[in-house]
């Protein structure tokens, strides 16, 4: 099992580190000396099975599942490379056995409608394309005939609930009473290219998933863009 891990990510171009720490399992992404690795953390006394369900080496992905047959222990990840720096993200255990369904099941809805109505091919994933354009965690809209004049507000930024680095925005927009958020100009973050927005974009986050409520206390996720 430990041994087609290992192999599995190395195909990929990963290096992974396992131990075994504490009662929970934990998966994350270290950096030292401008190397990065997957850590996956196991716990000292349960048994903790893995298996990886799909590799596609071009893409530099990889799908992970976690379980344990003894504990509250599960979780799928889309394991890979984005840009500049490898990345872990939680998706959902049904529909997901392959990278392009694990990547598609990050799209959250409104993005999954506009790539209809615009015609791009489904499972197409692109950071830029007709629909939309993607940022790490973040989906932009474009909104071409929207106009919001001194509503603005200069120098904004977009953090996720649960933490992470800012992606830090020209001009940014939410309208009152609705949860709805709107940016324009150069979006920029530490490890990703700056993209440069013409015109008034809608922001959405993609939909990671979550532990369920039994296995959150044992499954945790260290790593956020």
């Amino acid at each position: 099992m430990a041994t087609e891990m290992l192999d599995a990510f190395a195909a990929i171009g990963a290096e992974v580190e396992v131990v075994r720490l504490g009662g929970a399992f934990e998966i994350d992404i270290t950096r030292s000396k401008n190397r990065e690795r997957f850590k996956l953390t196991l716990p000292s006394f349960r048994t903790v099975e893995t298996e990886v369900l799909d590799i596609r080496p071009k893409l530099r992905h990889l799908v992970l599942d976690v379980w344990s047959p003894d504990s509250p222990v599960e979780g799928r990840y889309l394991c890979g490379h984005d840009e500049r720096h490898w990345f872990t993200a939680m998706v959902p255990n049904v529909g997901t056995s392959t990278v392009k369904s694990a990547m598609e099941s990050l799209k959250p809805l409104e993005v999954r409608r506009a790539q209809k109505k615009a015609g791009v091919k489904h499972r197409k994933h692109r950071r830029k394309t007709a629909a939309y354009v993607r940022q790490g965690e973040w989906f932009f809209l474009p909104r071409p005939m929207m106009h919001v004049g001194e509503k603005a507000e200069a120098k904004g930024q977009l953090v996720r609930a649960a933490g992470g680095k800012p992606h830090r925005v020209d001009w940014i927009y939410r309208p009152p009473g609705t949860n709805e958020t709107f940016v324009r100009g150069a979006v920029r973050h530490a490890d990703h290219a700056t993209i440069y927005l013409q015109v008034w974009h809608r922001v959405v986050q993609n939909t990671e998933a979550q532990p369920t409520p039994e296995a959150e206390p044992v499954t945790r996720m260290a790593y956020f863009d």
